[in-house]
């Protein structure tokens, strides 16, 4: 039993080195070989031209870093949806008479094209676009379906509706900037009336306007009888 035992020990080592040495040996072990050295070279050359040039080793890190941001913070199509959904929900709450003529337009246009069926996403890696498509993708008119009838890449821009980057989607942003004052509210008034300044707001005579309606009223004889003619 002993020997047995002996023998199955000094098999073992035997068998297995002979395994590796043909796994070595063969053509798939070559080239792993072959392309872990590369990877050892490329690595070495790596640690030595940052050490020479650190300057440079600094930006290029930077720049992967930056990349990888970007990529971790691009934003889904879901977080478009939540977008939408949200800015929506804040101008429904308002009136019509208080909205923001230019954010009520771009969230209806950007409903609109949803019901549609128009709406997609492209997932670009560092950034992502929201665009217009011109049919729904479960249409089946001609016009859909024929591959010379589709639109040219030229006219892609034009269709773009957002750009998500960073975790935002920078032109629903800028056009739910000041979504719940309108402008054209007080569109009626007098052109100097329409804009107010801090010269405004600050001069003598509007601080002498405000004093007045504290004042009060001084009905003269003239007025008086004027009243009661009335």
């Amino acid at each position: 039993m002993a020997a047995l035992w002996r023998w199955f020990r000094s098999s073992v080592p035997a068998a297995a080195a002979g395994f590796w040495s043909r796994v070595r040996n063969n053509k798939i072990g070559v080239w792993t070989l072959s392309l872990l050295n590369d990877y050892k070279e490329a690595c070495k050359e790596i640690v030595v031209g940052a050490r020479d040039h650190p300057g440079k080793a600094a930006f290029y890190c930077t720049l992967l870093t930056g990349a990888c941001v970007c990529g971790y913070k691009n934003p889904c199509d879901k977080s478009f949806q939540a977008t939408l959904l949200e800015a929506s929900n804040q101008l429904l709450v308002l009136s019509p008479w208080v909205r923001n003529s230019r954010s009520d337009r771009h969230i209806q246009n950007l409903v609109t094209v949803k019901n549609q069926g128009r709406l997609r996403h492209q997932n670009l890696l560092l950034f992502s676009l929201v665009y217009a498509a011109p049919y729904d993708a479960k249409t089946s008119l001609y016009n859909a379906q024929c591959e010379y009838l589709k639109p040219q890449w030229s006219d892609f821009p034009g269709r773009v509706l957002d750009i998500g980057f960073f975790g935002k989607w920078w032109i629903l942003s800028s056009k739910m900037r000041d979504w719940d004052i309108n402008d054209e509210e007080f569109a009626y008034l007098p052109v100097e009336l329409q804009t107010v300044t801090w010269q405004n707001l600050h001069s003598t005579e509007n601080e002498r306007l405000f004093e007045l309606k504290f004042q009060p009223v001084i009905l003269g004889e003239e007025d008086s009888q004027e009243g009661g003619g009335g």
